[in-house]
């Protein structure tokens, strides 16, 4: 009996030696499953990174595609600005430069005292060529600047009505004979702040406008209101009026009304007009009439001069 008891627990002894722990095996796989979860963790994370790189790398080669699409636009439309240029050029140049050169072999003859009217209008043939292709130049230039994107916002302070006054004594010279261009301050103060070279070009152009497509003798309307942080100018002319059908394209650059096509002109000063006015913050409309004339009415809001540091 002693033997069979002495032999059975050598054999629950041994066995139990010999089998393995639950809670140890249980640990074990515990240990196991958690570095498991760790090193997906970190694939994971390498992943992300990795998709979050491709991510970036994709929306990097989008904005230089954009980019390069841009330039590309850009690109072909300074391109058709270029062989419309050249074209025009050629064009609109050819007339005032022809007149000049008649007119200056025509005065080179006239050496008598009788000869003095004749004199005196070819050299005003000559002065309104000049001024025809001095406009022609400054819109031009002014077409350049903007587009290569140049044009400083450089607000002032000025007196408006003065300005106004200033502006149209320089104008006077190229008016038709009889033209009269009228100035009206309404209301509002008179001393502003905005950029006045802009002002002027703006002016400039739409007076000139105002002036070329209306008949000798006709009065200008020039009007100037200041009222809740803006100024409205409105140009008033008898001229030929807009057709129905263009009054959409007007702003276009290179665009003329068909019943424009007589007049000496480059179809870009209406363009130059509407580009200032953006730059300034403010906006163009018109209302026109065929044979009856158009009003032409910008509104702008008014700057603030810069602080002392």
């Amino acid at each position: 009996m002693y033997l069979l008891t002495n032999t059975m627990n050598e054999m629950t002894s041994e066995s139990a030696g010999h089998a393995p722990d639950p809670v140890s095996r249980l640990n074990e796989e515990n240990h196991l499953l958690r570095q498991q979860l760790a090193d997906q963790a970190v694939e994971l994370d390498q992943l992300r990174q990795a998709l979050q790189n491709c991510e970036e790398v994709k929306l990097q080669s989008q904005q230089n595609a954009d980019e390069r699409a841009e330039l590309l636009a850009q690109e072909r439309k300074l391109s058709e600005l270029k062989t419309n240029f050249v074209t025009l050029a050629s064009h609109e140049f050819r007339t005032p430069i022809g007149t000049i050169l008649m007119s200056a072999s025509l005065i080179g003859r006239y050496n008598g005292e009788q000869d003095g009217p004749k004199r005196e209008r070819h050299v005003d043939r000559i002065k309104s060529a000049v001024a025809d292709l001095t406009a022609l130049l400054n819109e031009f230039l002014a077409l350049s600047h903007i587009e290569q994107r140049t044009v400083p916002n450089k607000p002032v302070s000025l007196v408006l009505p003065t300005f106004c006054q200033e502006l149209i004594e320089e104008m006077e010279p190229v008016l038709k004979p009889g033209q009269s261009i009228q100035y009206e301050h309404t209301a509002g103060d008179s001393s502003i702040v905005i950029d006045g070279t802009m002002v002027k070009n703006i002016l400039i152009n739409l007076l000139g406008n105002a002036s070329k497509y209306s008949a000798e003798g006709k009065e200008i309307g020039l009007t100037t209101t200041v009222r809740n942080g803006q100024v409205k100018i409105d140009v008033i002319d008898e001229g030929i009026g807009v057709p129905d059908q263009d009054k959409d394209k007007l702003f276009n650059n290179f665009f003329r009304a068909r019943n424009a096509i007589h007049f000496q002109g480059t179809g870009l000063g209406l363009y130059v007009v509407k580009r200032y006015v953006d730059l300034l913050g403010g906006t163009i409309s018109f209302t026109s009439q065929l044979d009856v004339g158009t009003v032409f009415t910008v509104n702008l809001p008014l700057a603030t001069l810069p602080t002392a540091a």
